[in-house]
């Protein structure tokens, strides 16, 4: 299987590169939105240089360029960029724009971007902007306050809101009620159908589920949030058929975002349909994304509902040949719920010999140690964890240990 993969994959890549300069640019512009999303700023600066992209995906090349820019703490030259961004990506680059306002300790600017970007139809919910820390310190600001007295969201975008808070408190019936009475006030919103598909899926009505998520597919074929949330929706729910024609979408409308192009390639390593994927995996390996980032990411999604198939996932992550700390931390998890704790302990071994600076698996490893009986264990890994900066830790270590 993973000879033919490779085989395909160079098949394919090659036509790729017989396609001309502008899949040339995009490619790149992929594999820079990618390294920005893992924080590689000075990588995706670099690629983007290369990029000579054109009409909209120059827009996207701009966001992309700020991000990297605002990444390495040069917000000037960030905001310079972000101010070229046209289109869909305004809110996004509002959004970062406030933030470097922010580190460039210019509240009143900061304010007037997310002023901005509260005026774009696909703006963040409120409590996503009030509870970003870099914003805690416009609390006490005359303007922020001024900021949240304008009725930004609209009848229909409260009322999805409202649906979500019912069915977080599994008032599953309230939120039918709610979502069927959106539906009758708003009959062309695909909210509404995927109103009636989530509460449907609370409720484990398969059928009902995805006739609504049927319905309601083709009248969001340009919104992308919410096409985005649909995707995510099918796939914890398996409905493999209807995600991959979300992500088909989804590629059309914004053919270098990194994260669709994985999102179908997952859906195929989901359905048990790899040799299927051969496309998408040839189109983000020309991003960067080995395949093994693909395993592991699928085996991230069922890492809570499915640990066995999570485990396999991740061991064909690790067999892909690159030593990545993710995967062992990772498969150390789902082996804890599989009840398989020498493994994990294993695993969490190995992922801290490739990266020794994670506090979060110290600190996971000693209440695992705690459990079966290793105090002296669980107390190492806690003041490890402290001294690394996990704030949870210290209670910990003063409730269970005798401190030097």
């Amino acid at each position: 299987m993973i000879r033919l993969l490779l085989i395909g994959i160079l098949l394919i890549a090659g036509e790729i590169h017989g396609n001309g300069q502008t899949d040339a640019a995009g490619r790149l512009l992929m594999k820079a939105r990618y390294q920005v999303s893992g924080k590689m700023y000075g990588e995706a600066l670099r690629t983007i240089d290369n990029s000579q992209s054109v009409g909209p995906e120059a827009s996207r090349a701009a966001l992309t360029m700020g991000q990297a820019l605002s990444g390495l703490k040069r917000y000037d030259e960030s905001n310079r960029w972000l101010m070229q961004v046209t289109g869909d990506g305004l809110a996004d680059a509002a959004y970062a724009m406030a933030k470097n306002y922010i580190a460039l300790n210019d509240n009143h600017s900061a304010i007037e971007s997310l002023r901005k970007h509260l005026a774009e139809k696909n703006h963040y919910p409120e409590k996503t902007i009030r509870l970003d820390p870099d914003f805690a310190k416009l609390e006490n600001e005359r303007n922020w306050v001024h900021l949240w007295q304008t009725d930004w969201y609209s009848e229909s975008e409260q009322q999805a809101a409202e649906f979500d808070y019912l069915l977080a408190n599994n008032q599953v019936v309230e939120a039918m009620a709610l979502a069927n009475r959106f539906r009758t006030a708003y009959p062309d919103d695909p909210r509404g159908w995927f109103l009636l598909a989530k509460a449907h899926h609370a409720m484990k009505d398969d059928w009902q589920f995805r006739l609504s998520m049927d319905h309601g597919t083709p009248l969001a074929a340009q919104n992308n949030p919410l096409m985005e949330e649909m995707l995510r929706l099918c796939m914890e729910a398996e409905y493999f058929n209807k995600a991959n024609v979300l992500a088909s979408q989804l590629i059309r409308n914004d053919p270098t975002n990194p994260d669709y192009q994985i999102s179908r390639a997952l859906i195929r390593i989901m359905e048990g349909k790899e040799s299927l994927a051969i496309k998408e995996i040839a189109a983000t390996e020309e991003a960067g994304i080995a395949p093994a980032e693909l395993y592991y990411q699928a085996g991230q999604r069922v890492a809570k509902s499915i640990p066995f198939q999570a485990e396999s996932w991740f061991t064909k992550a690790i067999d892909g040949g690159r030593l990545d700390a993710r995967y062992y931390f990772a498969r150390g998890l789902a082996r804890i719920s599989l009840e398989k704790t020498d493994e994990a302990l294993s695993d969490f071994a190995m992922s801290l010999d490739i990266n020794p600076n994670q506090p979060d698996l110290y600190a996971t490893r000693a209440q695992i140690r705690l459990d079966i009986g290793d105090n002296d264990g669980a107390c190492h890994d806690w003041k490890k964890a402290m001294e690394m900066g996990n704030t949870k830790a210290a209670d910990l270590l003063y409730k269970y240990c005798r401190l030097p």
